[in-house]
């Protein structure tokens, strides 16, 4: 795993503080950002986001122990239109987050890029986040279009080392057909903030496969919100239940020097993917062996770990359309499981080093 994620999440252990001092160590606290665009071709997905925010809360509430969990919201559009972004502050009111949500109607825009770094800039400078020692810190930028740069804007690099500074993890959720170069953004800004890239298309099923840069094709909003802030959540302290799903040990022949490498989680749901994973696996570009057999109708595989940095699948368990796979550092080497083939994209929990997501 990365070492500047385990410097993230390390600094995110201790419990928060609210209401009476005997409360505050038992209540971890998290601060829950949504930074959304609100440009007319947004309307269905502000319509989820109003209509998702009380599943989300209710998700979240049945940790264990019950977190303190605010919200805030940032909206935006572009120079020229109404206004460039909206701030609600971090409230624990939901039903002021809703309202909130109510008053954000989606119009203006016309050209496709939009005010995103200003949104950005604005959610993780302009936002009064928790400064509680332990505080979890999730910011979710949803959006359908690229990033309209300006020459007094802000730019990316600084916005992604402020928000690694202050332990802020950006997940961003991708909507609609969103064009190559809007997708490798809201990619990088996740991957570069330690966060998990989602995407919400029509007319794309859930199950269609991660994009090149590995964002993960999610159901709904609720379930790409819910599964990283559950995820993440679990750095301070909170246990979720989830139903436990099947997982068997794919045996392959020892490999003396894999081609895979990192401490990383891949999940494979076709035949071609198998196959690329499989060649850069065992090392050869000419004749690789066959891989072994799986039937990706009802399996999928998931491949842990590398030659140098190994990972151990200690459980996994399934809850409101995400997988939540708990790993663990292991010797260096590649391990491969079966588990029943599903929609839900998987998030990753790691065991010793608290809470992640890869």
């Amino acid at each position: 795993m990365h070492r500047a994620l385990y410097a993230c999440l390390l600094g995110c252990v201790a419990a928060g503080a609210f209401a009476a001092p005997a409360v505050a160590a038992e209540r971890p606290r998290v601060d829950v950002a949504f930074v959304l665009d609100a440009t007319g071709s947004m309307g269905p997905w502000i319509d989820e986001a109003r209509a998702r925010i009380k599943s989300i809360a209710a998700d979240l509430a049945a940790g264990d122990p019950q977190p303190d969990v605010r919200f805030a919201l940032v909206s935006y559009r572009d120079r020229g239109d109404a206004y460039v972004t909206r701030v609600h502050p971090f409230d624990r009111d939901l039903g002021a987050m809703r309202a909130a949500l109510d008053a954000t109607q989606a119009q203006g825009g016309g050209d496709t890029p939009e005010a995103v770094l200003e949104a950005l800039a604005v959610g993780i400078d302009g936002l009064k986040w928790s400064e509680s020692p332990g505080t979890v810190k999730l910011l979710y930028l949803v959006g359908d279009a690229r990033p309209q740069h300006y020459p007094d804007g802000p730019d990316e690099q600084t916005l992604l080392t402020l928000a690694l500074e202050r332990g802020i993890v950006i997940h961003t959720i991708a909507c609609g057909r969103m064009s190559p170069s809007g997708q490798a953004f809201f990619e990088q800004m996740a991957r570069f903030s330690e966060g998990r890239p989602f995407r919400l298309a029509d007319g794309v099923k859930a199950g269609a496969g991660p994009t090149a840069a590995g964002a993960a094709a999610a159901g709904s909003l609720r379930a790409a919100v819910s599964g990283t802030a559950r995820a993440y959540t679990g750095a301070a302290g909170v246990t979720f239940a989830g139903a436990p799903v099947k997982v068997t040990a794919l045996p392959t022949s020892p490999t003396p020097a894999s081609g895979l490498m990192g401490a990383h989680l891949r999940v494979v749901t076709d035949t071609a993917t198998w196959a690329d994973l499989w060649r850069a696996h065992v090392g050869a570009e000419d004749a690789p062996p066959t891989p072994p057999s799986v039937d990706f109708a009802a399996q999928q595989v998931l491949a842990l770990g590398g030659a140098d940095a190994g990972l151990e699948l200690v459980g996994l368990a399934e809850a409101d359309g995400v997988r939540v796979a708990t790993v663990r550092p292991a010797a260096p080497g590649v391990r491969f499981a079966l588990v029943p083939a599903a929609l839900a994209p998987v998030v990753v929990r790691d065991q010793t080093e608290k809470e992640g997501a890869l």
